[in-house]
Parts: C-alpha cells; structure tokens; sequence
C-alpha cells in the first residue's frame, strides 16, 4: 500500500501525521512525505534571490522531517520537497506514484502556504482517483468509526477499503452504520380534496424507503462482521449530510467514512454534494474512498 502523506507544517498537518501514526494501515505500507514550496517569481538571478529561495526550501525540508518524526519509526518513509502549485503537485504525486491513500489536513498556514479547507485539501479530494483522508482536530487512536452508506457502488467500496485495512481487534473499535432516509416533501399547494390521499402516499412511500434502507444496512452489516463486533445502526429521517455530520459528533467519531459518489440526484452524488458537505461540516478526520485500491 502506498500513502502520500501532504503537509505544511501546520497545527492540521501535523495532527494528520501524528493520525496516521495511529492508523491502521499494512505493516508493509510505504509512507511517502511530501510538501510543496512555492518559490516566488523572479527573472533576477542574484544572490539574495538565490538566498531566499533556499531558504523556502530549507524550510520545506524542515517541514517533512517533523512530520517524519510525528510518524515514528517506520521502515518505509521517503520524504519529498516539491516546486510549484500544492493543488496541482499534490495531485500530480498521487497520480504519477501512484498513491493508494493520500492524507492532508483540513485546514492551513493559510496565505501562500496554506492548506484551507475548499483551497488544497477540497481539490485533493476531488481530483486524485484514490482515497482520501482529511485530518481535522486532535489526533487520537481509533476508536469510533461512522460509516454512511446508502448501498451505492461508491459507498460498498468506501466498505470495502475499510475491511482491506488491518483493523484493531473489534472489542476496541465501535462501529455506527449510518444510512439516511430523506424525507418525501408534501406539496403545500395541493388541492384540499386530494390532500387525504396525498398525505396516504408520501406515508406508503416513506415505509417503502425505510424498507430499502434497512435492506441495505442488513447487507453492510454482514459485509462488516467478520471484523467489527461492537456494531450499532442508524436510519435517521433527513437531509443525509446532516444525519452524518450530527451522528459523527454525537457518537463522538474518530473517523468518518463516505463514500465519493452515491445515488442521490440523477443516480450520482459528486463531491460537492453530500461527501463535500460532510467534509466541510464535520469537526472529526474524514474519509473518502473512491476508485479501487491497489491493496
């Protein structure tokens, strides 16, 4: 497994590292850190320019030792300083290693460094064709997992890349499966003498929602048994980022786990629909999964 470890030094990039310290992934999996430095644009070629741009450097190469050091001892750990654009670099690395999993903090050092959340991190997530994971807050081991899915192709193989991770022994992990049943609206404007009627039919399409979301919980749980044991579900009436966000800080989760696309919509939910909103909302690290890892 191959992990591209994005960082600037920042409170967020740091906690990613110290996250991805605690895991789990394959003992074999090889680490490599990488930042981008952006060197300022100038057609003088004299000493104080050369000065300055090694020491943009030099601050670069600071900045993947530490997060190298947050890691711990690890066998299989390269470090990078790249040139240029982090939108477009850290998406380049992934592509051209290629990445299985790539990690970046939520939020930056902001200005030309920086990370912010709906700048580097938000097109990382959209862009590279592997998963991806999101560090925000404090790092901690894990411990409490939300699962969303809604039994799309996208959310299965969000399930399926979990199981394909070493998984700590199951008494030690909580697992919530969350799958959200939006609610039918009720048009206001209905004439009063069908309104009975109406009414009859939104409730009869509701219990058959709530029939096809349990049927697909059932199918998730089974998929998750052979390692999860301490397993509860969940099928809140509502918008389903909501649901997500609101279940991942009631039941205090470690990781949050969606899949890239879903059913919603035209059979599609791209990020910038449910997953993007889960990001942007939740208070706890984020994963997106997304195309098939080479695990």
């Amino acid at each position: 497994m191959r992990v591209l470890l994005a960082t600037d030094g920042s409170k967020d990039a740091c906690a990613a590292a110290e996250y991805l310290k605690h895991f789990p992934l394959p003992g074999d999996a090889a680490i490599r850190v990488m930042t981008v430095v952006t060197l300022p644009p100038s057609a003088l070629d004299v000493p104080p320019v050369a000065a300055f741009n090694e020491s943009l450097l030099a601050e670069g190469r600071r900045v993947v030792g530490e997060a190298c050091a947050l890691l711990g001892p690890r066998a299989a750990v390269e470090e990078r300083v790249v040139q240029g654009n982090p939108k477009e670099e850290i998406v380049r690395a992934a592509e051209e290693w290629p990445a299985d999993l790539v990690v970046v903090g939520g939020r930056g050092l902001g200005g030309v460094r920086g990370f912010l959340l709906g700048s580097v991190s938000q097109t990382v997530a959209r862009h590279v064709h592997c998963p991806v994971l999101v560090v925000k807050g404090r790092a901690r081991a894990l411990a409490s997992v939300l699962i969303a899915t809604d039994g799309s192709d996208g959310a299965n193989e969000a399930i399926r890349f979990l199981l394909s991770l070493p998984f700590p022994p199951a008494k030690k992990v909580r697992v919530r499966l969350l799958s959200a049943v939006e609610p039918t609206p009720y048009p206001a404007s209905a004439p009063k003498l069908i309104r009975a009627q109406l009414k009859g039919m939104i409730a009869q399409l509701e219990r058959e929602r709530r029939a096809d979301v349990e049927k697909v919980l059932d199918r998730a749980a089974r998929e998750l048994k052979a390692k999860v044991t301490r397993l509860t579900r969940s099928m809140p009436t509502g918008h389903p980022a909501r649901e997500i966000v609101a279940a991942a800080a009631s039941c205090d989760a470690d990781l949050v786990v969606v899949g890239a696309r879903g059913l919603g919509g035209m059979k599609r939910l791209l990020l910038g629909s449910v997953s993007e909103r889960v990001l942007h909302d939740a208070r706890c690290p984020v994963l997106i999964v997304k195309g098939t890892s080479r695990t």
